[in-house]
Formats: C-alpha cells, structure tokens, sequence
C-alpha cells in the first residue's frame, strides 16, 4: 500500500463492484479501450490499486497480468488520468513482480513515459511487434524482465 495525500491505497485482486470503475478508467486512458465485459470475464487477472476512507472506496488504478508458456504477460495497466506521476503505477507493478518469474509485456513506441517506468524495474526492450495496435497501426516495443 502507498499512502496518497494521507490516504492509504491499497492493491487488491479485482472484484465484480470494483469493474464499472475500472472499465471508466480503461476507456480513459486508451484510444481501442477493452469491453467492459473483458474485465468481469477476466476478473482474477486483474488488481487494482484503490483508497478506502470511511467505508468509501475510490479505484485510481489496475493491472493485469497471465501466464503463457511459463511467463508471466502484463496485459495491461492504467492510471487514472487525475493520479497520474503520483506513484500508483509504481506500486502496481511492484504488487506483481517476484523474482521466480520471467515477466513481458508490449508498449506503444510512443509511451515513453511506460517505457521508463518499466525499465526502472529492469525492464528491457528485446524486440518489436510491427502495426501492433489496431487503433492506429503504431508499433510496440516488447518488453522483458529476467530474474536474476
């Protein structure tokens, strides 16, 4: 948990209330965001980072993460556009990080801001997918961290 303007954030594994929140965040911060369904579907892949201040719960961020061929693939994480460069990123992805695990993930080319988050938690850039993303055709840089 990180402690915002003397609130404490909490990160917690997605629950069914939390999903209309975080499908508002979704389509905030991403120009193809994923149906609202995708989410309640996929509810025990997702996190999300919220504060809790007298039986009051406010999400400001999510992240999601799966397995395949024995690594794990951070789907995708956001931030409320409001909280952002407030840590909340941060401590999302420390809340999935281990050191078993080899992790990856794709970023637009553009998002330098994404890149330089996950490269401070070792992240590297090992190779490109070509016109990844559907809205637009933009490549994404794919992105790995070893254990060590």
């Amino acid at each position: 948990m990180v402690c915002y303007n003397l609130v404490m954030i909490f990160i917690e594994r997605l629950e069914v209330k939390d999903v209309p929140a975080l499908y508002e965040i979704e389509k905030l911060s991403f120009a193809a965001p994923k149906a609202e369904s995708v989410f309640s579907e996929d509810q025990h892949k997702y996190f999300v980072g919220k504060e809790k201040e007298r039986g009051v719960e406010k999400v400001f961020g999510y992240i999601g993460i799966e397995k395949i061929a024995g690594e794990t693939h951070i789907i995708n994480m956001a931030v409320h556009p409001n909280y952002r460069e407030q840590g909340i990123g941060t401590k999302l992805i420390e809340a999935v990080l281990n050191d078993q695990d080899v992790f990856f993930l794709e970023v637009r080319v553009s998002n330098t801001t994404a890149q330089n988050l996950y490269k401070k938690f070792s992240f590297d850039i090992v190779g490109t997918r070509k016109k990844y993303y559907q809205d637009n055709g933009e490549d994404a840089y794919v992105m790995r961290r070893e254990t060590k």
